[in-house]
């Protein structure tokens, strides 16, 4: 039999494990992941400095500010010589987020397609998606040629999160709105399918990025670049029955910071939509004053029953203010 000071001894080394099992279980993980939208590599040398420079500060901020993911939301570039593409020279600025071991995650925006550029983007950017493939968990791309268009649709897991991507950009020749792509092999079948079969280890793990956020203003003059009444009927219809999983929408292509809780009959938002403003400055309603060059960071917290996110956007131009830091109940 044990004496009675090996039992003590015991004891106190079960309850001591116990307690570290339970404060690394409570600990969990943090990351941030950082948000470019609209740079516009056009041949306009201030866009090009522009997005030169928010490279460089994520870049001077990775290690301060936990960033392990760039998200790029779509217009990312178009045309340009022959030998001097514009969404090559993107592609050039963006790939030193690579050597500094960020991965980046480019998105087709409207502007990509509505200058005919829906395939130079996928040629462009086809390796870099097979380095992601590498690199991040569950990637799941399907085939980009559906039906004469070419869609850019993709999703894959980081940590506990799950980020899914479609391409709701609308084909229609001068429509800057969105469209669901509802037809076999489309956006939207491909959308459904991965939100209901993705992991779901904790609530509000899943994070949708698109160009075109899903929502609607109430005024007709924004809401002409955003979706019909019809279909955000149909995105609510299918989001409500993954309310406890869905937390935010990200998007781009309004060229303002906007931040819009998505209704549907409940106390609570069903999920929430945050715009970031263009990289360059463009006054755009609502705002007063451009806030000049846009970086905006997402602090991930999975140490609880609930993935947190919380909202930073940085003014980084070289006269920007302070950062903000909005609750989701608050504006950006």
């Amino acid at each position: 039999m044990l004496s009675r000071k090996m039992r003590l001894v015991w004891s106190l080394t079960l309850l001591l494990s116990v307690v570290v099992c339970a404060c690394s279980s409570a600990s969990g993980e943090t990351f941030s992941f950082a948000i470019i939208a609209d740079p516009h590599i056009n041949g306009n040398r201030d866009h090009k400095a522009r997005l030169e420079e928010a490279v460089d500060w994520i870049i001077k901020n990775k290690d301060r500010k936990d960033i392990e993911l760039v998200f790029v939301l779509g217009d990312i570039g178009w045309g340009g010589h022959r030998k001097n593409r514009n969404l090559r020279i993107a592609k050039t600025i963006l790939d030193r987020l690579n050597k500094t071991e960020i991965p980046y995650i480019p998105i087709i925006g409207d502007n990509e397609v509505q200058t005919r550029s829906e395939k130079e983007f996928h040629e462009v950017f086809a390796s870099h998606y097979r380095l992601l493939s590498r690199t991040l968990d569950n990637w799941q791309k399907p085939p980009a040629s559906v039906s004469g268009m070419t869609l850019q649709n993709f999703s894959f897991d980081y940590k506990d999160c799950h980020f899914v991507c479609p391409d709701f950009n609308s084909r229609k020749a001068r429509d800057e709105g969105g469209d669901l792509h509802d037809f076999e092999g489309g956006s939207w079948p491909w959308f459904k399918n991965d939100i209901q079969k993705c992991r779901k280890p904790k609530k509000e793990n899943i994070v949708i990025m698109t160009h075109i956020g899903l929502f609607r203003t109430g005024f007709d003059f924004a809401d002409q670049f955003l979706f019909s009444a019809d279909e955000m009927a149909k995105i609510k219809a299918f989001l409500r029955g993954y309310k406890q999983y869905v937390d935010s929408n990200y998007a781009g292509h309004l060229h303002t910071n906007w931040y819009m809780p998505v209704w549907s009959g409940s106390l609570a938002p069903l999920y929430h939509v945050r715009v970031t403003d263009e990289t360059w400055s463009e006054t755009q309603w609502p705002e007063t004053s451009d806030p000049g060059l846009t970086v905006r960071w997402v602090h991930v917290d999975d140490s609880g029953p609930k993935i947190t996110y919380r909202q930073h956007i940085e003014d980084i131009s070289e006269n920007g203010g302070a950062s903000r830091h909005p609750t989701k109940s608050l504006s950006p």
